[in-house]
């Protein structure tokens, strides 16, 4: 594989397993026959370099930091992990037991169905709709979906999937379901720093300052290319498995703490820098959808991820023919089917996920012209060359 190739070093291979290995056998049949293609859905991010020397710094002055920085009440611990799997899975085994359950709103992030069964959980989803855009359903909707082996609710906000965030009442819901059945309450807040219009926007923590079993979750350093090492923020209510586990199994280096140290000095222009290269994406996707009528999409205003609505009956079918007969000029593109980030019952309504927070600009423009195309010949609506 040829690094200087944009094309084959980052689009060409997917980051997420799952769809790594549905997908694998297909990315290598284009790859002989040297067709590149462009990964619409999700790119590893590449690491960057900013630190020229590490200098040693004290984990509890990073802790009272990133305290600071997550406006952390004083009833509350901190623990830090060298990545974002390491806290899951402490998280997952401290809480829970074998064959408990986690309600969670579909669409789900991509990796926390593979996260729990590694632990022999399970995940019950509660569907929502685009139409809805993704909002949770009532109260008695969602009530019917737990079970005496439910222990966790989980949610992502923004979500990696879809970028969905939820209104005040719509927390508030979750915050009483959470409360009345005595459920954990999980949320991760990794992107949270996408949100421009914070006066719009409600954390759960601002309406459950009283709540003991609620636990926030963020890799702090993840969308910004520089570590996966990530907090787990907890009430010193909980038992304390979740600490013990977390030295014994899980430390962070050195190094990983000066990263922290050196965005907790400069998150403001991290994040201002962050926020102006991913904007302008969103206007790319924007003006794609506004000149397809044709394509409907989710409404969000956080930038990053987004579900556009196909006027296909099965995308799981149309991503095969994207990897397998399409391309145009030596070029196809990867999208991911709606169905991965739902139960099993879900009904494809013709949705995809991209995320386009790592693509380049320039090549998210060419890979949503080629999907254009695609779409076209796909529907017949234009001829083979």
């Amino acid at each position: 594989m040829l690094s200087g190739n944009s094309y084959a070093s980052r689009r060409a291979n997917l980051f997420e397993p799952f769809l790594f290995n549905l997908y694998k056998e297909r990315f290598e049949y284009w790859r002989d026959k040297n067709v590149q293609i462009i990964n619409l859905f999700t790119v590893k991010p590449i690491s960057q370099g900013i630190l020229k020397e590490v200098n040693p710094v004290q984990m509890d002055i990073i802790i009272e930091g990133l305290k600071s920085y997550m406006g952390v009440d004083p009833s509350y611990k901190l623990l830090l992990f060298p990545n974002q799997f390491s806290a899951y899975y402490t998280l997952f085994f401290s809480t829970l037991d074998l064959n408990d359950e986690i309600v969670t709103p579909a669409p789900v992030p991509y990796f926390l169905t593979q996260y729990a069964e590694s632990l022999g959980l399970k995940v019950l989803y509660v569907e929502t709709s685009m139409v809805d855009d993704y909002d949770l359903p009532y109260r008695k909707d969602v009530e019917s979906k737990i079970t005496p082996r439910s222990k966790m609710f989980y949610y992502s906000s923004p979500s990696y999937s879809g970028s969905v965030t939820y209104s005040e009442e719509t927390l508030e819901r979750i915050l009483f379901i959470c409360r009345n059945y005595y459920l954990y309450l999980a949320v991760d807040e990794t992107l949270s720093h996408l949100i421009t219009n914070k006066e719009e926007y409600t954390p759960m923590h601002n309406i459950a300052i009283e709540s003991e079993r609620i636990i926030r979750i963020s890799s702090p350093l993840k969308d910004f290319s520089m570590d996966e090492v990530t907090v787990l923020l907890f009430h010193e209510a909980i038992p304390q498995k979740i600490e013990r586990t977390a030295k014994d199994l899980f430390q962070v280096s050195p190094y990983q703490l000066a990263y922290l140290d050196y965005f907790l000095k400069n998150r403001e222009v991290i994040i201002g820098e962050r926020n102006e290269e991913i904007n302008p994406k969103r206007k790319i996707v924007d003006h794609f959808i506004e000149g397809r009528k044709d394509i409907s999409a989710s409404l969000s205003a956080v930038a990053g991820t987004i579900f556009l609505r196909l006027p296909i009956p099965n995308t799981e079918s149309f991503v095969e023919w994207l990897l397998t007969e399409y391309n145009r000029d030596k070029k196809t593109v990867f999208v991911a089917p709606a169905t991965y980030f739902h139960s099993e019952s879900y009904e494809d309504n013709g949705e995809i996920l991209i995320d386009y927070r790592y693509l380049d600009s320039e090549m998210m423009e060419e890979g949503l012209e080629i999907l254009s195309d695609a779409l076209d010949r796909y529907l017949g609506l234009k001829k083979e060359d």
